[in-house]
């Protein structure tokens, strides 16, 4: 389904349910709704702003230039095609970044993920699966993965709430897998303010940086939903709710957030495992001892319909994998390997 159907599906919806505000989930209903956004009656509160302004917080292409204009520090990029990829220099491992994270190919919208690669040879075929065969090339930065998150109304932060992750998954270009709030620092904050008003933002935002030798370095903006929004709601700022209010034109409740509060994603089991093979420490496996207090993805013993959905999902995954490195036929406790892969460092 196009971007137009889909928003004249989820218009027709909102009518029939007398919905009064409909809110985007990723970044691909962002760009829908914003197209859009005139198929939805008057009465609906659509949660994205004008399509300018959401194309230009989702371009990767410009995020560089306008980083660097409010003060914050981004490394060092360059937009690569695959035609001239011998003639540029790359220091590697590099990371590879699409446009844009939501890009058509031939006609419809994909999602296209940031990529470590370790040589010439991997930026080749990096490039390659690329719409247009161009994409954004900056070095591999390793440190820990630092995120400012927030609501934003007309380019002022309302709330910002800071986390530092702990663990990622994948760990070398992976999300938080395992994080907690941490107070804020001033100057980065700042920066974060400025940055949105330059975008002239609406709505949640989640902007990652990398905490290297180096200082911090952005290396992401999502302009919606993220990964682990619970943990905001978890230590008291519920950006959901505050979004909803400015939408409906009501003063929303802010209160700040507790530190320390900490997220889990399910897949960091992955993360605690690698990490404790490639460092040759089985003590390591210690951080996978359950936590009180610790706010998941999608666990939640009050809603269990979701981690089934998960589960579900993982274990068609595995199925799936197991039955291609088998040539199709199914994989028997004989010739089953279920080996980590070699780990490589944290970082992007």
């Amino acid at each position: 389904m196009d971007g137009a159907g889909f928003a004249r599906c989820l218009a027709g919806a909102a009518e029939r349910i007398g919905a009064r505000m409909v809110l985007p989930g990723t970044e691909a209903a962002l760009l829908a709704l914003a197209e859009h956004r005139s198929l939805f009656p008057e009465r609906v509160a659509v949660g994205a702003p004008d399509e300018q302004k959401v194309l230009r917080a989702c371009d990767k292409n410009r995020l560089d230039s306008i980083v660097t204009a409010v003060g914050l520090t981004v490394p060092p990029t360059t937009r690569v095609a695959l035609d001239d990829v011998n003639e540029v220099d790359v220091t590697f491992p590099a990371v590879v970044k699409p446009l844009q994270s939501e890009m058509r190919r031939d006609g419809r919208l994909e999602r296209f993920e940031v990529v470590r690669v370790a040589d010439r040879g991997g930026l080749v075929g990096a490039l390659r699966d690329l719409p247009g065969q161009v994409g954004l090339v900056q070095p591999y930065l390793a440190g820990a993965l630092r995120t400012v998150n927030g609501v934003a109304w007309d380019g002022e932060v309302v709330i910002s709430v800071h986390k530092r992750a702990t663990r990622t998954w994948p760990r070398d270009c992976g999300v938080v897998s395992y994080a907690h709030t941490i107070e804020p620092d001033a100057a980065l904050d700042a920066g974060v303010r400025r940055l949105v008003a330059e975008l002239g933002w609406s709505g949640l935002f989640n902007l990652q940086l990398i905490e290297s030798d180096s200082g911090l370095h952005v290396i992401d903006l999502n302009p919606r939903v993220y990964h682990s929004l619970a943990l905001a709601v978890a230590a008291g700022a519920n950006l959901p709710a505050i979004w909803a209010d400015l939408l409906r034109g009501a003063k929303p409740l802010v209160q700040g957030y507790r530190t320390g509060s900490i997220f889990r994603a399910e897949d960091d089991i992955y993360a605690v495992v690698a990490g404790a093979i490639s460092d040759r420490r089985p003590g390591q496996l210690a951080a996978l001892r359950p936590r009180p207090s610790t706010t998941h993805a999608v666990f939640d013993v009050r809603d269990p319909r979701p981690t089934r959905a998960l589960v579900s999902r993982v274990a068609k995954g595995v199925a799936r994998k197991l039955t291609e490195r088998t040539g199709g036929r199914p994989e028997t406790s004989a010739d089953a390997d279920l080996r980590f892969p070699e780990p490589k460092p944290g970082g992007q």
